[in-house]
């Protein structure tokens, strides 16, 4: 019987946020400045820990400077962790 274990999508934004914010070579000192949120917050999304709020996420692209094709994946996966952390 083969065990098949899914992924949060906390865990998927995270990675893709934490891939943005590498490509922008920022810290999450210098990304959680520029989008007006905490470090602890910025961490929190990253590792999976928290789903981010559709707000925090346009915080988080905007700060990024994604363009419209990034932008409208980065917010799709923010919608699915936001909503796998309300369940």
């Amino acid at each position: 019987m083969e065990t098949r274990q899914r992924t949060d999508p906390r865990e998927t934004f995270g990675r893709a946020l934490r891939g943005h914010r590498q490509e922008a070579r920022l810290t999450q000192q210098e990304l959680a400045a520029k989008a007006g949120l905490g470090v602890r917050t910025l961490s929190d999304l990253e590792r999976g820990a928290a789903g981010p709020r559709p707000a925090t996420a346009a915080l988080l692209c905007a700060a990024l400077g994604l363009g419209a094709p990034d932008a409208e994946g980065f917010h799709a996966l923010a919608l699915a962790g936001w909503h796998a952390a309300r369940r």
